[in-house]
């Protein structure tokens, strides 16, 4: 009766979820697709480019909106039990709260999870993908050119690029210094530019002017013609980083570039907030689920229109959280990862005061 009882109430959540799910969605999409009209038509697009920009794109909107309908459609589900005095029925047959609750709960994890690789498989890689069309038609004002770039190679290594072409892959006014243990200079290299070489994986340069130090005085200098020089770690790929924003990237992929940052003394703070929202965010299903649980039993009627106000209000407060949250981490107000999880660790301090005031 027991495992009935959990299919039942299953397929009751479920139903609803996929529900919402298709109708905020498309929601989502009529929105932004008033809202882009004017820019298609502008940049020239075909409808089967609009098409492709809405497949790459109905993925991203499917994870905003995944959120939302776990939560409206738990609460529904809930009420919907409670309208009918199902909550009543199953409490009299000494069937807890938290027994009845456990589906939702373990539904929530399995969601969770998924929404995960969904967001860190599907959603990064079509982001990725949605940025280059978007830029082929300058719908994204985007910079293809780094200016005043400095970071260090290792860690006595250090290289200043004034300015770098993303498309060309060339870099121009470049200057490579090395220093001692005691910070002293013991040689810069100058040059006017410097080409990526894909198949050596290393910079190409035609000319650079190559002077060495000793005791901080010069004691060398000359001219060398097409040369070539391996740089740990700065690429096209890790120069483009700079253009690319933390959406649009894998958690792994991110990941690994933030290990790279890191070597190089980086300021990795925008990429840890985009690396531990991309874990928080996904599991932000469960914490909302069990939120939608204790203040949907604790409403202790069948009022839908207050409960979906209800999810609503919540829903409101917990993306406000994430901005907070996210601002905070990028300055380095508070630890990264701290300020990734505060909007689901706040929805669990309600969901506690809630469960204390109205239903415990």
């Amino acid at each position: 009766m027991i495992k009935k009882l959990d299919l039942y109430i299953f397929k009751n959540f479920i139903s609803r979820v996929l529900f919402l799910l298709i109708i905020i969605s498309s929601i989502i999409i009529l929105t932004n697709f008033v809202e882009m009209i004017d820019n298609f038509i502008n940049a020239g697009m075909s409808s089967r480019e609009i098409f492709k920009y809405y497949t790459l794109t109905v993925p991203m909107f499917i994870s905003y909106a995944l959120p939302m309908s776990v939560t409206i459609g738990a609460i529904l589900s809930i009420l919907y039990h409670i309208k009918h005095n199902e909550l009543i029925a199953i409490r009299s047959l000494g069937i807890s709260y938290l027994r009845f609750g456990i589906v939702l709960i373990i539904s929530g994890f399995f969601i969770s999870i998924g929404h995960f690789y969904f967001e860190n498989k599907i959603v990064s890689d079509t982001n990725q993908k949605r940025s280059v069309l978007m830029k082929k038609y300058n719908l994204k004002k985007t910079k293809t050119k780094l200016r005043n770039f400095i970071e260090d190679v290792d860690k006595n290594k250090s290289i200043i690029i004034m300015s770098y072409n993303n498309k060309k892959e060339i870099a121009n006014n470049v200057t490579i210094t090395e220093l001692d243990t005691k910070n002293n200079i013991e040689y810069r290299i100058d040059a006017n530019k410097m080409e990526w070489n894909s198949k050596l994986k290393n910079w190409d340069f035609k000319k650079l002017n190559f002077r060495v130090w000793e005791n901080n005085k010069l004691k060398s200098q000359k001219i060398i013609i097409d040369t070539s020089i391996y740089l740990k770690n700065i690429n096209p790929m890790y120069l483009i980083s700079e253009f690319t924003l933390p959406e649009e990237m894998g958690y792994f992929e991110l990941n690994d570039f933030i290990k790279v940052k890191k070597e190089s003394s980086s300021n990795t703070n925008k990429w840890e907030v985009g690396l531990y929202h991309k874990m928080s965010y996904p599991f932000s299903n469960l914490f909302l689920i069990i939120f939608s649980i204790i203040s949907a039993i604790g409403l202790k009627n069948s009022n839908m229109s207050y409960g979906v106000g209800l999810s609503l209000l919540i829903i409101v407060i917990y993306y406000v959280l994430i901005v907070i949250g996210k601002n905070l981490g990028i300055e380095g107000t508070i630890n990264p990862q701290i300020s990734a999880w505060i909007p689901n660790f706040s929805i669990l301090s309600i969901t506690i005061f809630y469960y204390k005031k109205y239903v415990f």
